[in-house]
């Protein structure tokens, strides 16, 4: 049985502030057969030694500091104008508590998984990692280098600091195996500033314990209020005393509270601790209460009490988990672009809006009781679906134990992603079809979002097939599962209901000897019976439209261009041709025509194969035209939908409409298309 430890140098329990509620969601289940050890301290004076257990798979382990740590850091603070630095120059005083070096050393040695949530502890144990056997993670909760700089260089000793947590990060990024990244913004950000390989970074969000904070009925909510003395509608703000999180409060006090008299703004958390009351009665501000300091179970009620949520943020990087907890409440929310980073932003579950425009669209969702309801729903739908503890630490187990069998066994050069839905007899076929393969050296990830478990037939048994299913519909979220759990240098997209040749891997292999080449779009053959069957192929299309059929692509790049947009799901169309339109940015993608798989005609009186229900699909090319305007009239040219398919424009017009892309019809007419007279016929 592999072991975990995580270390840092805070404590998790009482989780508090986004890094320990960080810590308690990503490992509090990361596997019932993957117990973790969280060697952690204290950053202030006083606590004793704790070990306790916060679930039935993670131990906590808090050694104090000494006293001559307390006291060097306040020499040091007091040398960047009284910022607290404990953190940041945790490496260079952490001599001065020996007994905490000891216990971790001790934890890192035991482990066969070591991560560093945050880069702090990393020079401290890094001469006992056995790098040839044990997982290295680097838990990212920002990007360090570049949010020290911001908060600390002075041009004097601070800028010392920042230079030592950048050359840190540096040797730990590119020494670490894996590296958690809270979004893809700052996978980018890794990349650019230390040229980390994208490979090697895998985004675990931020996320909420749904089960915990849930939607709160209104005459609850009303009661609460009355308990708590507040009046009207009211808007919360939650944060720790943090810079970025003051900034936020401020803009607070300084322009909404004035803004908006008749609602009640509440600023709990630590961060509430920076604003003076006597500064709002100077101002004349009655409409703000500062709760200071809260337990979580305070958090919930003051989360129960509130009408909306605000996210002001101007600064900072990684994402806000009080985003999560406002969505997981129900709360609409209004917040900044920054406020919203790395968060999965197209199904309108918050608004994201403007300094200038943050007051009235408070107002405009608070008159608004329908507009209310449909952020309440979206935000706790998408909170629920991708930023849940409960999912998130499950599924991170997983990433890990796959990444500890890559390191200690080797990784394939194929991974063959295979989303299914309902098609386990298909699968079967697919599964006998890869085993005739002579390019030998590739795994198969299956993700199925059947209702029942495919059992895995004896033929694989040769084969190194993994097998996750997933109650998570869609399957665009189903390749996004597999690029993620995949190992291999090269990943294959295929269809369960597909048939490769023979050589399929074989031939695709030797396209990836030239540098330029990031992809290849193979051939789709198919047999065209008659217009009761469904026939998919790419011939005449080649090079423009691109199908998950048969489609290959360096890891490298798939995770570069953060995977496939979600946003084509529900129904999934047209994600496979926005996902390579995205990657021609960075390489070329051949067609290979000696690169085959065969797809079955499926009968059109089959549901999901039907022409009523296909037709609802092109909806989502007036999403692809958003995104690629001229590429997409080569392919509207190209295939002729909008002249020889009936039905397609109610649908093509439904979907510009739902992405709120009208003007891609006159786009349309200026490249002589008269939409128009389509329309009517």
């Amino acid at each position: 049985m592999p072991y975990v430890t995580v270390l840092d140098m805070q404590p998790i329990d009482p989780p508090t502030g986004g890094g320990r509620l960080r810590l308690l969601g990503l490992y509090h289940n990361l596997n019932k057969d993957l117990p973790t050890t969280y060697i952690g301290t204290y950053d202030w004076p006083g606590p004793g030694y704790r070990h306790h257990k916060l679930s039935p798979t993670l131990e906590e382990i808090d050694i104090p500091l000494s006293k001559e740590h307390f006291e060097l850091h306040e020499k040091w603070k007091a040398k960047v104008g009284g910022k607290t630095i404990i953190d940041v120059a945790f490496p260079q005083m952490a001599y001065l508590s020996p007994n905490y070096v000891k216990f971790a050393i001790k934890a890192t040695k035991e482990a066969d998984i070591v991560i560093f949530s945050h880069p702090w502890i990393y020079p401290l144990v890094k001469d006992y990692i056995d790098w040839k056997n044990q997982l290295v993670v680097y838990d990212s909760h920002n990007c360090e280098g570049l949010l020290r700089y911001e908060l600390l260089n002075d041009g004097k000793f601070g800028t010392e600091l920042v230079r030592k947590v950048i050359e840190l990060e540096y040797e730990l990024c590119h020494r670490a195996d894996l590296i958690l990244t809270c979004s893809h913004e700052d996978r980018i950000m890794f990349n650019d500033l230390y040229n980390i390989a994208f490979k090697k970074m895998i985004v675990i969000p931020n996320g909420v314990f749904v089960t915990r904070i849930q939607p709160t009925q209104k005459d609850v909510r009303e009661k609460i209020k009355q308990k708590l003395g507040l009046r009207g509608k009211v808007a919360i703000f939650l944060g720790s005393q943090y810079q970025p999180n003051i900034e936020a409060a401020l803009f607070i006090c300084d322009y909404l509270a004035l803004a908006i008299s008749n609602v009640t703004f509440l600023i709990c958390g630590g961060v509430s601790n920076a604003i003076d009351y006597k500064y709002l009665q100077k101002k004349g501000i009655k409409n703000v209460k500062l709760t200071g300091f809260i337990t979580e179970e305070e958090k919930l009620y003051y989360l129960q009490a509130s009408d909306i949520a605000i996210n002001p943020m101007f600064s900072g990087s990684g994402t806000n988990i009080k985003m999560f907890e406002f969505m997981a409440a129900g709360l609409p929310t209004v917040t900044t672009e920054i406020g919203a980073r790395g968060i999965f932003k197209e199904i309108n579950a918050f608004k994201v809006c403007s300094k200038e425009n943050f007051a009235d669209a408070i107002l405009e969702i608070l008159n608004d009781h329908e507009m209310w309801e449909k952020y309440s729903y979206r935000a706790r739908c998408l909170v629920t679906e991708k930023y849940s503890w409960e999912r998130i630490s499950p599924f991170l187990g997983k990433v890990l134990l796959r990444n500890l069998e890559g390191k200690r066994k080797g990784r394939p050069y194929f991974s063959i992603i295979v989303p299914t839905y309902e098609r386990h007899h298909h699968l079967s076929n697919l599964i006998k079809k890869l085993t005739e393969q002579t390019f030998k050296d590739f795994e198969v990830i299956i993700v199925d979002q059947s209702k029942s478990y495919w059992k895995v037939p004896n033929i694989a048994k040769d084969l190194s097939v993994y097998y996750y299913h997933t109650d998570i519909k869609g399957a665009v979220k189903a390749r996004n599962i597999g690029l993620a759990l995949a190992l291999g240098d090269v990943i294959a997209f295929t269809d369960d209901d597909c048939e490769p040749y023979p050589d399929w891997l074989e031939n695709a292999y030797k396209y990836f000897k030239e540098k330029d080449i990031i992809g290849i779009e193979g051939l789709i053959k198919s047999d065209n019976i008659s217009d009761n069957f469904r026939c998919v192929c790419n011939e005449r299309f080649e090079g423009i439209g691109f199908m998950t059929a048969n489609l290959f692509t360096l890891r490298e790049m798939a995770n570069r261009v953060n995977g496939f947009d979600e946003t084509f799901d529900n129904p999934h169309f047209r994600e496979d041709t926005d996902f390579a339109w995205r990657l021609l940015n960075y390489g070329k993608i051949p067609y290979a025509r000696d690169v085959v798989v065969y797809h079955p005609p499926h009968p059109r009186n089959i549901k999901r194969e039907s022409l009523e229900e296909r037709l609802k699909f092109f909806e989502k090319d007036a999403l692809l035209a958003k995104k690629h305007p001229e590429l997409f009239i080569v392919l509207f040219k190209r295939e002729a939908h909008y002249i020889k398919t009936p039905g397609y424009w109610e649908n093509f017009l439904r979907g510009c409409l739902k992405y709120n892309c009208a003007w891609i019809l006159e786009r349309l007419r200026l490249h002589g298309i008269n939409w128009e007279k389509y329309v009517q016929k």
